[in-house]
């Protein structure tokens, strides 16, 4: 049974709260992945920095087709589903890549991905697509050392943009929509079966 103090804290979270409690261990545990830390702590070297941004763009693009698939698109808010992908591709061509070189990226399989069959799964795994966007920005600060202060390019999928705001609080609006909807347990699923798509992805590396 869970002590008292943690369920009355529970009872006055909303649902943003809620997802961020529950899925707060996993959000810890992918910031100390053995590829992300570097990152995190600003001693990531130039060919690491490239092979991450590498495996994270053969993660998000199909993530994001999937998305762009799925049925609850066409019901979401277009700033919720504005794809990231463009600016890793873009990073790793300022970084030297070319475009033979991106074709040639390994693709996370579609059976590795969230299942979005229902629309709280869905908007289960835009949060953790939407909450990483805002909390790029610290990592993105931390290749001053490697790209230089100042300099935009190479981090442009880290900075996010100006999208991310806008992004972020299209993934509120339907989080609080898919909790009073009722789909709690479906969107908690789909947040945990991202996090853990893309953590396993990621030390397959």
């Amino acid at each position: 049974m869970r002590p008292q103090s943690e369920t009355s804290r529970a009872a006055r979270l909303d649902g943003r709260g809620r997802l961020r409690e529950a899925t707060r261990a996993a959000h810890e545990r992918l910031h100390g992945q053995r590829l992300l830390a570097p990152l995190g702590d600003g001693s990531i070297g130039l060919p690491a920095y490239r092979a991450l941004l590498g495996r994270l763009y053969g993660f998000h693009a199909p993530l994001e087709g999937l998305v762009a698939a799925s049925p609850w698109a066409d019901r979401s808010d277009a700033a919720l589903l504005a794809p990231r992908a463009p600016r890793l591709r873009k990073d790793l061509i300022e970084l030297g890549a070319e475009a033979a070189d991106l074709e040639r990226l390994p693709m996370v399989a579609a059976s590795d991905l969230p299942d979005l069959g229902d629309y709280g799964r869905f908007v289960g795994c835009l949060y953790v697509r939407a909450g990483s966007t805002l909390g790029a920005r610290l990592l993105s600060k931390a290749l001053d050392p490697l790209l230089g202060a100042g300099n935009s390019l190479g981090r442009g999928f880290l900075a996010g943009g100006d999208g991310a705001d806008l992004q972020w609080r299209a993934c509120c609006a339907a989080i609080d929509g898919a909790t009073a909807a009722g789909d709690w347990d479906a969107m908690l699923s789909g947040a945990d079966e991202t996090f853990s798509a893309l953590e396993a992805w990621l030390d397959a590396a």
